[in-house]
């Protein structure tokens, strides 16, 4: 048996004619009295970031724009207090309407599907099992498999695959995360997505309309950009065949998790 969840991992935001002070009182009203710290910024385009160690604010003094990051160490020290995603969001939409800034965009937003267990199947061996077999189908164009390693350890973090171009505004990243974060292989594995505007921004408003939604959304996402056919099937022509028994019941389990701190 394996434990699945989806959360949000990473969001990029632009907001323009606006200034710090007013987008934490109005994003974040319980981070008002944190450390802020001026700092730095290592963003092409600006100059300087406020942050209090998790939420970073880039910024230039010569424009308006703020760039908002939440990575997703950020995204969990939020969750810690009371969050909800959909309010989150509900209040970037609004934010033309109550004065904080006059135009937003959502830049970026990662979603995670995290899968936990023993019996694992969705992983960048058997991606590439699919492929060798000729019976994948998908939207994207083209699949990468990389063997990464961390400097400063000196070891592997496994094998990691992309399902599509990393310069695109919509791709599909599956490693092993808990190889990464130092503990024993192939126990956690992680599909992420990885949108850009518009994709982005229509994610973040299926979220405003009904959070409850976010997990079939999803499975369908994946389901659009990456089929696995049953190589056992007798129909010539693979993308009419069935998708794989086990692939449709992953696809059922995403569909049935909801979004964490909805």
């Amino acid at each position: 048996m394996t434990k699945m969840t989806i959360s949000i991992d990473f969001v990029s935001i632009s907001l323009m004619e606006t200034q710090f002070p007013m987008l934490v009182s109005y994003l974040f009203p319980s981070l008002q009295h944190d450390d802020w710290v001026e700092c730095q910024s290592g963003i092409k385009g600006f100059d300087k970031q406020y942050t209090n160690d998790k939420v970073r604010f880039h910024f230039s003094d010569e424009s308006p724009t703020q760039l908002l990051i939440l990575s997703g160490g950020a995204c969990r020290y939020l969750e810690t207090d009371n969050w909800s995603w959909q309010l989150f969001f509900k209040k970037v939409f609004a934010c033309k309407t109550a004065g904080i800034a006059t135009y937003f965009r959502i830049k970026r937003l990662d979603i995670a599907i995290d899968e936990s267990g023993s019996s694992i199947q969705l992983k960048p061996h058997t991606i590439d099992r699919y492929l060798k077999q000729g019976v994948i189908t998908s939207r994207a164009t083209s699949i990468l498999f990389l063997n990464e390693k961390k400097i400063a350890a000196r070891c592997s973090t496994g094998i990691s695959c992309y399902i599509g171009q990393r310069s695109s505004k919509a791709y599909i990243f599956i490693y092993d995360k808990g190889l990464e974060q130092g503990m024993k292989a192939g126990r956690w594995y992680r599909n992420e997505i990885r949108l850009r505007d518009p994709f982005a921004l229509k994610m973040v408003d299926s979220i405003v309309r009904d959070p409850r939604l976010f997990g079939v959304l999803v499975a369908e996402y994946v389901r659009r950009r990456l089929q696995l056919r049953s190589p056992t099937s007798t129909i010539k022509e693979v993308r009419r065949r069935p998708l794989v028994g086990w692939y449709g019941r992953y696809l059922d389990h995403i569909a049935t998790c909801e979004l964490s701190y909805r």
